[in-house]
């Protein structure tokens, strides 16, 4: 799944300022994530669209979150555009669609992601329904109960749910930072990309060459042989999750040189997840077997 001796960078890819209902600058959010070692970011400001530009050698794409309905009669999405080649200018409403806007964002040349689906209480069975879609959060820090309302933050069974029903949902960790409390720096993508730019970090994410992490680091995940081998780094568990209800082997304590679950004539898909000693988790997506 990763190869090696391609670059790894570090992102977020929903992060709120000022702009909209954020609690920092654009300006001290963009250097807060720079100093910490990330390498882009995506300023997603509720319908206020950001520009993509390298600044001081963090690439920002282009971004901005959508969302309809009105958690009473109608169910919310929260959708995210990010790379978009030109703006969208919709007039504000929460009315439209969810297609419409994920058709909006691809027409822009732009990646669409529902995000916390958890959190928003989303009908896993109407998402089966969209179309166009490159991922959706399986984590949302903001959305913890220490920062939010309720502790939504785990949406991993959706994708489980998915991938049951045939329909495989690449998996975004991101903070959604708002309030800049703890939730920031605390979820990430790594990418595997060629280099630092709008398109290789696009079509690395759109090719599946990612992990979603809070720590815990994929060094390789390989599917040979009848099995599925990992090699890991901050690991203390390695889980492999699949629409079995049960499966022998699937939750391993790390030995610190190699997990390896066999794949059984039940399994349809796997998804790899790690927990370290502290709760800390990362997640591949799930993967036909």
């Amino acid at each position: 799944m990763f190869e090696e001796g391609v670059n790894w960078y570090k992102g977020n890819l929903h992060t709120h300022t000022k702009e909209s209902d954020g609690q920092k600058t654009k300006e001290e959010a963009i250097a807060l994530y720079r100093d910490a070692g990330y390498d882009f970011l995506a300023l997603t400001d509720h319908w206020v669209e950001s520009e993509t530009k390298m600044e001081k050698g963090m690439l920002l794409l282009s971004g901005c979150e959508w969302d309809t309905g009105d958690m009473v009669n109608r169910p919310i999405y929260h959708i995210l555009g990010i790379g978009m080649e030109k703006k969208l200018n919709l007039p504000r409403t929460n009315e439209y669609p969810p297609q419409f806007l994920i058709d909006s964002i691809r027409e822009a040349g732009g990646m669409a992601i529902l995000a916390h689906p958890m959190w928003s209480l989303t009908d896993p069975w109407k998402v089966l329904e969209l179309e166009g879609l490159t991922g959706a959060e399986i984590y949302n820090s903001v959305s913890e109960a220490e920062f939010s309302n309720g502790r939504r933050a785990d949406s991993s069974l959706y994708f489980d749910l998915w991938a049951s029903q045939g329909k495989l949902m690449s998996c975004f960790a991101q903070d959604d930072s708002h309030w800049y409390q703890g939730e920031e720096m605390m979820s990430y993508l790594m990418v595997q990309a060629k280099e630092l730019t709008k398109e290789s970090i696009k079509e690395a994410i759109q090719k599946g060459e990612f992990y979603a992490s809070q720590g815990p680091c994929f060094q390789s995940v390989l599917v040979e042989d009848g099995k599925v081998s990992v090699k890991c780094t901050g690991a203390k568990r390695v889980i492999f999750y699949s629409n079995a209800v049960w499966a022998e082997g699937r939750s391993q304590l790390w030995n610190g040189e190699e997990a390896v679950y066999k794949i059984k004539d039940t399994d349809k898909y796997i998804r790899v997840e790690l927990i370290d000693e502290n709760g800390k988790m990362a997640w591949t997506s799930p993967f036909w077997v």
